[in-house]
């Protein structure tokens, strides 16, 4: 919670939320032009994304310092990616 909060007064965060497990997922692809709906996850794998922090900051090198912060970094892996500008 210190971590989220800390985000939240650098006015960093724009979006966070926990993910239910894996076998809750539904996956969906297209295949010759036909919609396949998959129960459970596309791979078995020990990974798995726990959750998500959206935020915006200056450049990478203050994403990657967040994500040094986080609490997940101790225990696993944080992922640091950019999002499509639309």
């Amino acid at each position: 919670m210190a971590y989220t909060e800390a985000l939240k007064q650098a006015g960093a965060l724009k979006g966070s939320n926990r993910l239910q497990p894996t076998a809750t997922a539904t996956t969906v692809r297209t295949v010759d032009g036909k919609q396949q709906v998959l129960d459970g996850p596309y791979a078995d794998t020990k990974e798995q994304l726990g959750g998500y922090y959206l935020i915006e900051v200056a450049d990478l090198d203050a994403a990657l310092s967040w994500a040094a912060r986080c609490p997940g970094s101790q225990h696993g892996t944080v992922e640091v990616r950019p999002i499509w500008a639309m």
